[in-house]
């Protein structure tokens, strides 16, 4: 079946497949979706000259972000090949996507959805310290490796080899609560999905999540999955959508 959309995603080391948890968002949208499509692999420092080439419009400044952390052009990207548009960010790609490919449906902006969206905010701050330093050593190519330490210790002031020496039980400690409630929310209607049957982009955002804890490594995945076992009902009943990483 002929190719109807790249996406743009993040190479990986020694081969590429997708980590990005933003890439898995708009990744697990085309494969449920079955929507053909190609991956072009971008490294972090081509990004911004690759997007402002095509004249892809810059993301809206995120007040939730110090002000030099690079966020104006980021992956995931796609390129509707029948009509040439380019878009960026994985929601305005998924509210595209569903507005393009309506079925199977979404169901975005649901209030589980919502509340999958606080719970990452919550608990991102816990996790990244304590994941970067892996990512960068075990899964990036070297140029994305540089680019992603000189960028993150400039945006944050802080010194990533500093990260190694935080304790990860700690930080697993901090995040659990909002693991906890990733549990809460897919338990709500029965599960395995938050609407109970039936997936919905709320479940992509979780299961977006474990496929880049499992490519940090599979100990961090399973940390993560075995933290609640409404998690592991959720990725077992997503498998088929994890399938195409390439």
């Amino acid at each position: 079946m002929a190719s109807e959309i790249t996406l743009f995603d993040l190479p990986s080391k020694p081969t590429n497949k997708c980590w990005s948890g933003n890439a898995w968002k708009t990744r697990l949208v085309l494969n449920y979706k079955s929507i053909p499509y190609t991956t072009e692999w971008l490294e972090f420092p081509d990004i911004a000259p690759h997007h402002k080439a095509l004249s892809i419009p810059p993301n809206p400044e995120n007040p939730n972000l110090p002000k030099d952390f690079p966020s104006a052009y980021t992956i995931p990207a796609v390129h509707f090949l029948k009509d040439g548009t380019y878009m960026q960010d994985s929601g305005a790609i998924a509210r595209e996507l569903e507005k393009r490919y309506p079925s199977p449906s979404l169901h975005l902006d649901t209030p589980q959805q919502a509340a999958i969206e606080a719970l990452w905010s919550k608990m991102i701050p816990s996790l990244f310290p304590a994941i970067t330093p892996k990512l960068v050593v075990d899964l990036l190519p070297e140029r994305s490796a540089a680019y992603v330490v000189e960028t993150r210790e400039r945006a944050l002031n802080v010194k990533i080899s500093d990260w190694e020496k935080i304790d990860a039980n700690t930080a697993w400690a901090e995040a659990a609560p909002a693991l906890t409630g990733f549990g809460d929310v897919l338990r709500e209607k029965g599960g395995p999905f938050v609407l109970g049957a039936e997936p919905s982009y709320a479940d992509f955002m979780v299961v977006a999540g474990m496929q880049f804890m499992k490519a940090v490594s599979e100990g961090t995945f399973e940390r993560f999955v075995g933290a609640d076992e409404a998690l592991g009902r959720l990725y077992e009943a997503s498998k088929q959508w994890v399938e195409k990483d390439t």
